[in-house]
């Protein structure tokens, strides 16, 4: 007797449970697996996402608008380091003293500040002046040098012909030619031979250039060639009127800078710490911008700061960097995407709630005979409530840590802890819907589901009630709030989020309360005909129904979830196209070099081609508010052509035939941008470039003519006193209708030459769409549809599987009545067939509805680049195709469903009836 062990003990209870049907078991814990993959997977995802997209935005930047920079025309404290730079001797003797100084400020720098940044550079230029060619005529190019100084020349650039620049000894004298090597692409733009000796005027004395040496970069897309302008390339001015001015940096030997300091030219020394924009990481931004801050508004000692007769050498400097506004940039974009894809994912996640919840059930339907056998036997209540903890542990516990770990190898990102907190909900949520169904247990016949009291029916009505009256009030606040641009400050809205479920609770509620009515009418209708099979399964639906709220739930936000998914598709894509053909503003849009008047003449006549309309000035000026400076961009066209050019596209810029008036005593006519227009509006005064000015119109965001939003516009006519040049580096083309695009584009792009491009709208549609941020919403919302389409087949399987043990007693008995197989699958149809009509139709409308309402607080601009907000765009065969396919899923699903396992004879169906 000692050795007998007791099949109602707990080890033998589970034995048994194991035992008996472990399919719904398994298919549980792949349901927790699949949770915890998303869990983890998802966030890393998300976070991967933010660093494609920050790594892109911060590329469109060139390195000197970055690296943290501090520009002075004093001259460098020279003299030799501590022995702790690697620079030549002779250099280091010059340059030392600076660069140890330059190293200490970056050592200083805090984490993870420090950690972005690389090893500081200095470079100097001086001029530029006129250097003369002997011998040429008046009507030659005039070259214009810049004499630089780079203490790291010869690890930035590699000779290509020539020798390297001999020292100066002494000072310049006016006898001895001054060596140079320049880069290859500036002596062949300046005609410069090797060995051949050019002047530049210094003081009273004209100093002779010699060409030593040409060179090529090293790595022509490094850093420095941005902070040392017209070093790769030269400056060219032709505006067609004057010969071109042609101006380029000409490298001397670093160590030589001590002859140039009694120079009487014009300095600009600048020293930075490059920015490493490759070890940015988006979960950083913050602290980032943080450090960023502090650093810029303290000052740092580069040098002594004495005065050498009247010229000043460099003291205290501050350091100046565009990272934190771009990095402020980038974290709006990750934040509009986060509301987004939070407000995605809050259908599917409670989809997957209901799946869960549904799965529980399953699992409890197939232990509940046998624990019910137990409880008649004499297992106690606290016996059977651990014997379901345990078994939902041993579900859940292994699956999640499987899945949690898959979906973590999956993604090589960091997105925190975040995402294992919700895998340790998922590995006990099978024990916790286990054990509360436990009440639910009773050795009694079961209770009809639609004989509920009437205390039962009070608490429905105050809990949906509770469900509306929240649903309305955060539909209010959002409506009211409207479009939220803070979200970079206070992150992913709960509110937002919550709305998609909440009116996806409301609906459900309109389901469970509609649906029965029309179902009533019906039993009552095939109560009086001769058919079994409609009058048995619409009472069977109406009586006993399968489909309660869960499965509602899931079937209402799964369609609703894919629809609005579909929608919003369009939406994003429609904004796209709208974006671009606003950027482009044309057929096509030729930028980059400038470009001269026989270019423009040579656009004109190419075949295709209707009208050109340049863009002849985007310069920097200055805009004076009450005395205070602002930067802005001044535009220049010529606005009746542009007008012409622009003629019946719906995103041309309006622009007022008086913008060609003269000036007068209000000053010169204008057109500004909408951030200028609010800047001025608050000011009492206000000059452009020491000019007044009157205001003809307001335009909001950016035009076609530049890519900035700050800006003021004004006629060819008018520019005169406001820049000095006027060659296009942008024009804008129109083709003639039926055009041969292609031909066109190649034709302009082949005249307009290297460093130039041709865009079309299509072709900038094409590159905002592969934009990571765009490319992630496209991604999040197709996953959202297919994953609400299985989870939503998968909550129709579960219902049908839920209610299998009444069919199986009831079935088997009809069939020997004489019930046919199509008979018994129809009526496996009404089970959850109304309700799901009706399901799928709500869901439809919600999903239509649901952007409405939701995009009142979701900016899409930082997925379409467009100044506003993109209009809801249904594209009817696209919600059809989701709508349809959504729906075939389930279909097959659920006929699967029925079909897997076959009849039940009638003899074990009696035995059934029998104990249950």
């Amino acid at each position: 007797m000692s050795g007998h062990r007791s099949h109602l003990s707990t080890p033998g209870l589970l034995r048994r449970q194991f035992l008996a049907g472990p399919g719904a078991s398994i298919a549980l814990a792949v349901l927790v697996l699949v949770g915890a993959f998303l869990a983890t997977a998802v966030p890393r995802a998300v976070a991967a996402l933010h660093d494609a997209a920050l790594a892109e935005h911060l590329a469109q930047f060139p390195a000197n608008e970055l690296d943290l920079t501090t520009e002075t025309r004093a001259h460098p404290d020279a003299g030799p380091s501590t022995g702790s730079t690697t620079l030549a001797d002779d250099v280091d003797a010059v340059w030392g003293h600076q660069e140890d100084l330059l190293r200490g400020i970056r050592d200083r720098l805090p984490e993870p500040l420090h950690g972005i940044t690389g090893e500081p550079l200095a470079a100097l230029t001086i001029g530029p002046v006129r250097a003369r060619v002997p011998g040429a005529s008046p009507s030659s190019p005039e070259y214009r040098v810049m004499p630089g100084f780079d203490p790291r020349l010869r690890e930035h650039v590699e000779l290509t012909s020539g020798d390297w620049p001999t020292p100066v000894e002494g000072g310049l004298d006016g006898a001895t030619p001054l060596d140079v090597v320049v880069i290859d692409a500036v002596a062949d733009r300046m005609d410069w031979e090797l060995g051949e000796v050019r002047t530049f005027g210094q003081g009273t004395l004209d100093q002779p250039i010699r060409l030593v040496g040409t060179a090529a970069p090293v790595d022509a897309d490094a850093g420095i060639w941005t902070h040392v302008a017209s070093a790769l390339t030269p400056s060219v001015v032709d505006n067609g009127l004057a010969p071109p001015i042609i101006t380029g940096v000409v490298f001397v030997d670093p160590g030589s800078w001590p002859a140039f300091a009694e120079v009487s030219l014009p300095t600009i020394m600048q020293a930075w710490i490059p920015v490493e924009t490759g070890r940015i990481v988006a979960g950083e931004t913050p602290e980032l911008r943080g450090r960023l801050g502090e650093f810029s508004s303290a000052v740092h000692n580069l040098g002594s700061g004495d005065f050498t007769g009247f010229v000043a050498t460099v003291g205290d400097v501050g350091f100046l960097s565009g990272l934190g506004e771009a990095l402020g940039e980038a974290a709006s974009a990750a934040a509009a995407s986060d509301a987004v894809l939070a407000t995605i994912a809050s259908g599917p996640i409670g989809v997957m709630i209901a799946v869960l919840v549904l799965g529980g059930r399953v699992v409890f339907e197939r232990r509940r005979t046998g624990l019910e056998l137990a409880a008649a036997r004499g297992a106690a209540t606290g016996q059977l409530r651990g014997i379901l903890g345990l078994e939902g542990l041993m579900i859940g516990v292994p699956a999640a840590l499987v899945g949690g770990i898959a979906g973590t190898l999956a993604v090589a990102a960091d997105a925190g802890p975040g995402g294992w907190l919700l895998v340790a909900a998922f590995a006990v949520t099978p024990a916790i819907l286990l054990v509360a169904s436990a009440p639910a247990l009773s050795p009694l016949r079961r209770a009809r589901a639609d004989l509920g009291g009437a205390r039962g029916g009070r608490f429905r009505w105050i809990v949906e009630l509770v469900v509306v009256l929240l649903a309305a009030a955060a539909v209010v606040l959002l409506l009211r709030r409207g479009l939220s641009t803070s979200a970079a400050e206070t992150g992913v809205d709960p509110l937002l989020a919550a709305v998609p479920l909440l009116l996806a609770l409301v609906a459900c509620i309109v389901v469970l309360r509609l649906y029965p009515l029309p179902l009533a009418r019906l039993v009552r209708a095939t109560g009086a005909r001769s058919g079994l099979v409609p009058f048995l399964g619409s009472a069977r639906a109406l009586r006993d129904p399968s489909a309660g709220l869960v499965p509602v739930l899931a079937v209402v936000v799964g369609v609703s979830v894919a629809v609005f998914s579909a929608v919003l598709l369009g939406t994003v894509q429609s904004g796209v196209d709208r974006a671009a053909d606003r950027q482009v503003g044309a057929d096509a849009a030729v930028s980059g070099m400038p470009l001269t008047l026989a270019q423009l003449d040579e656009f004109r006549a190419v075949p295709g081609v209707e009208a050109i309309a340049p863009v002849y000035s985007t310069r920097g000026a200055d805009l004076s508010l009450d005395g205070r400076p602002r930067s802005t961009t001044l535009i220049v066209v010529d606005a009746a052509e542009m007008r012409a050019l622009q003629a019946g596209r719906a995103d041309a810029t309006p622009l007022p035939e008086a913008l060609a008036d003269a000036t007068d005593d209000d000053g010169v006519p204008v057109l500004l941008s909408g951030i200028v227009d609010e800047l001025v509006g608050q000011a009492d005064t206000a000059e452009l470039d020491g000019q007044s000015f009157r205001a003809l119109g307001v335009v909001d965001g950016r035009t076609a003519y530049s890519p900035r939003a700050n800006w003021v516009l004004m006629d060819r006519a008018n520019a005169e006193p406001f820049t000095d040049t006027l060659v296009p580096r942008t024009v804008l083309v129109r083709f003639e209708p039926g055009a041969d695009a292609d031909a066109v584009t190649a034709a302009l792009a082949s005249i307009a030459g290297e460093g130039t491009t041709v865009t079309t709208p299509d072709d900038l549609a094409a590159e905002l769409s592969g934009r990571p941020t765009a490319q992630g919403l496209v991604v999040g919302l197709v996953a959202a549809i297919v994953l609400a389409s299985l989870l939503t087949a998968l909550a129709i399987v579960l219902t049908l599987v839920v209610g299998r043990p009444a069919r199986d007693r009831l079935l088997p008995l009809l069939a020997t009545l004489g019930l046919g197989r199509r008979g018994e699958q129809a009526l496996v149809a009404w089970e959850v067939g109304p309700v799901a009509v009706v399901a799928v139709v709500v869901g439809a409308a919600l999903g239509v509805v649901l952007p409405v309402v939701v995009l009142q607080g979701v900016d899409l601009r930082a997925f379409t680049a467009g100044d506003a907000q993109p209009a809801i765009a249904y594209d009817p065969w696209l919600i059809t195709a989701v709508l349809a396919g959504s729906m075939l899923v389930s279909v097959a699903a659920a006929w699967a469903a029925a079909r897997i396992g076959s009849r039940v004879d009638a003899a074990r169906a009696m035995r059934k009836e029998e104990e249950g």
